[in-house]
C-alpha cells in the first residue's frame, strides 16, 4: 500500500445551483419544490438510471442509510420538507434537490480523482444548465442561497486518512497550515461532525472570484502538503514499533473475536488495521471494501440489515459478526 493510497480515501465534486426566479428553498412553497425535482428528473433521463427518492415518502431510517453513504446530507433529511434526491446506479452521483439550494449536484469517486470528478459533474451541469434556467450574475457568476458559495458554486473535498497526525497531536498545526491556503477541514460528515476513524474532509473555501481549474490546483495542492505531512508523522509514529504493532494486533483481536462492536469501536479498530496495512502488518486485499465498511457498520445500516425491531446490544452483536466476516474476506495478518 503506497503512501497515497494508504491516506486518500475518497474524492468529492459539489455544484450548488439555483433556478432564476423562484425563491430559494426555505422560502419555497410546495408545488414549485415538487415542480424542480420534477425537471431535474427528466432533464437528468438520458444521462444515468436515476433512482429518485422523496424526503416525505422514504423512512428515517432508508434517509439515515443514505446519509450514512454521504449520498445526502443531514439537513435533506431534517430541514428539507419538500427535498429530494436522485442518485445513480453505481451510488457515484447524487442530486439533492430543495436543500440549501434547488440543485446539489455531487459525484463521489474512490481515490485521489479529482479530475475525473470534476468531469463527470461538469457533464452532468452541461445537461441541467440545457434544461433549466440558473440564476447566474456576470459579476457574481452562480448565485447561492449561502454566500459562502457564490462564483462557480464548486467545492471540491477529498477524504483523507490521518491517523498518525492525530495520534501525534500535529493535527491541529496541519489544519492551521492548509487553512492559510483556503482550505477547511471536518469530520467525516462534514462541519461540526467528529474525525472517526482518524477521516478527515479537506475542501476548498472560496468559490468567489476563481475559476474551477483554480480551485482543482489549489486543492490538489493543500492534499499534497497534508500527505507528506502525515506520511512524516507515521516515521514518529514507528519509533517505538513494538508499542504500535501490540496496538494494531490488539485492535485485529478485538474486532476478529468481540461479540459486540459499538459503531464508535467499530470505527476505531478498522482504522487501526487500515494503518497496519500500510505498515505492512496486514494483506488488505480490497481497500474500496474495507472503506464500504465503516458505512456498512453505521447504526442506521445495521439496524436495516437486522430488521427494526433491533435492541442496541442486538446490533452491537450483529455488528461484530458482521465486521469480523467481512474483515476475514479482505484481510490476512501477517507473520511478523
Amino acid at each position: 500500500m503506497d503512501g497515497v493510497n494508504s491516506t486518500i480515501i475518497s474524492t468529492r465534486l459539489r455544484l450548488a445551483r439555483n433556478i432564476d426566479g423562484l425563491p430559494f428553498p426555505h422560502k419555497l412553497a410546495e408545488i414549485p419544490a415538487r415542480q424542480i425535482t420534477d425537471q431535474v428528473e427528466r432533464a437528468l433521463s438520458p444521462v444515468d438510471k436515476f433512482t429518485r427518492y422523496d424526503v416525505s415518502d422514504i423512512s428515517r431510517l432508508d434517509g439515515t442509510i443514505l446519509q450514512e453513504k454521504h449520498l445526502i446530507s443531514p439537513d435533506l433529511l431534517q430541514d428539507s420538507p419538500f427535498g429530494a434526491a436522485l442518485i445513480s446506479a453505481d451510488e457515484n452521483v447524487s442530486i439533492m434537490v430543495n436543500e440549501e439550494d434547488h440543485i446539489r449536484e455531487q459525484v463521489i469517486l474512490s481515490g485521489l480523482s479529482l479530475d475525473q470528478a470534476y468531469d463527470r459533474v461538469n457533464r452532468i451541469d452541461d445537461v441541467l444548465s440545457k434544461n433549466l434556467n440558473f440564476a447566474y450574475d456576470r459579476r457574481f457568476g452562480y448565485l447561492t442561497s449561502c454566500t459562502t458559495n457564490l462564483g462557480t458554486g464548486m467545492r471540491a473535498s477529498v477524504m483523507m486518512f490521518l491517523p498518525a497526525l492525530t495520534i501525534e497531536n500535529m493535527i491541529d498545526a496541519c489544519i492551521t497550515d492548509v487553512g492559510r491556503l483556503n482550505m477547511t477541514v471536518r469530520g467525516v460528515y462534514g462541519e461540526g461532525s467528529k474525525a472517526d476513524g482518524y477521516l478527515y474532509q479537506v475542501s476548498n473555501q472560496r468559490t468567489l472570484g476563481l475559476k474551477e481549474s483554480d480551485i482543482l490546483d489549489s486543492v490538489k495542492s493543500a492534499i499534497n502538503h497534508i500527505v507528506d505531512a502525515e506520511l512524516r508523522a507515521r516515521q514518529l509514529l514507528k519509533r517505538d514499533e513494538a508499542e504500535l504493532k501490540d496496538k494494531i494486533y490488539r485492535a485485529w483481536g478485538i474486532v476478529t473475536n468481540a461479540y459486540k462492536l459499538s459503531t464508535g469501536e467499530a470505527m476505531q479498530y478498522l482504522a487501526m488495521i487500515r494503518l497496519g496495512g500500510y505498515y505492512g502488518y496486514f494483506d488488505i486485499s480490497d481497500l474500496d471494501k474495507l472503506q464500504r465498511l465503516l458505512s456498512e457498520c453505521q447504526p442506521a445500516s445495521m439496524q436495516k440489515l437486522g430488521g427494526n425491531s433491533m435492541s442496541v446490544d442486538e446490533r452491537d452483536v450483529l455488528r461484530a459478526k458482521y465486521v469480523a466476516t467481512t474483515l476475514g474476506a479482505i484481510c490476512a495478518k501477517k507473520d511478523k
